[in-house]
């Protein structure tokens, strides 16, 4: 499957959200946010919102402000923002594609760009190192608005590019912590309950992970990349 580039997909949101309606009215706790911030939400076209006028709605949408249909107007704008690297840094990645899975994204006119976007994400993950985006971050952002992430994992297992083996690398040894004998991301966004958790931590500690990378070892050749793969066994050998 080809994936348009991240930044293709991002300069196509608003356009795809054409249709959505613009809201009149968005109901909100005057303790979250004010009403000269609603005022701004309503009366600025959306493309030239910018981050500081959305910054309180998106921390507090679908809880004490607004709700799904408002939040699928200003998601194509809250999206280009939370990924330009110098866009919006409240509220967090995760917490935005939270918010997107509590709306049911998927139900939307929208959802195919929505998918595409996570694809294109991902893909960006598997190809860049340094990525903008931390690996840990972007992984449980999808794992956040999507119902799995075994295909994110069956990807990442190929293990095809030195950009996915230096974030796997960098993911293990700074994103994730032995509890209990088995490794368990920092990332504080994970809902520990949920079905695409326990994905990633059967793969990280019940084989699936020891197996690919014990597989890229015997079919990478290059010395450096060797190193990190070693690395990277050894991180996840104890977990057996």
């Amino acid at each position: 499957m080809t994936v348009r580039p991240l930044a293709d997909v991002v300069a196509a949101l608003d356009d795809a959200f054409a249709a959505a309606p613009r809201p009149t009215a968005i109901d909100a706790c005057p303790c979250c946010v004010r009403a000269e911030e609603i005022a701004v939400l309503l009366n600025t076209p959306r493309r030239l919102l910018q981050a500081d006028d959305l910054a309180g709605y998106g921390v507090n949408v679908m809880n004490t402000v607004g709700g799904a249909e408002d939040l699928r107007y200003f998601t194509p704008r809250l999206l280009e923002l939370a990924l330009a690297p110098d866009g919006m840094t409240w509220p967090d990645m995760e917490l935005l594609f939270v918010k997107l899975g509590r709306a049911n994204w998927w139900s939307w006119p929208e959802a195919t760009i929505l998918q595409e976007l996570m694809d294109a994400l991902w893909t960006d993950v598997l190809t860049h190192h340094p990525s903008w985006a931390g690996t840990g971050e972007v992984l449980c952002s999808l794992g956040s608005a999507q119902a799995s992430i075994a295909h994110r994992l069956h990807d990442w297992s190929a293990l095809h590019t030195p950009a996915a083996i230096a974030n796997l690398h960098e993911f293990l040894t700074t994103e994730t912590q032995t509890k209990n004998k088995r490794l368990v991301p920092c990332n504080a966004y994970w809902d520990t309950t949920g079905t695409t958790y326990t994905e990633l931590s059967t793969w990280l500690n019940d084989g699936p992970a020891l197996t690919a990378v014990e597989a890229a070892i015997t079919a990478h050749t290059s010395e450096a990349i060797q190193v990190q793969l070693t690395a990277i066994r050894d991180r996840l050998l104890p977990t057996r």
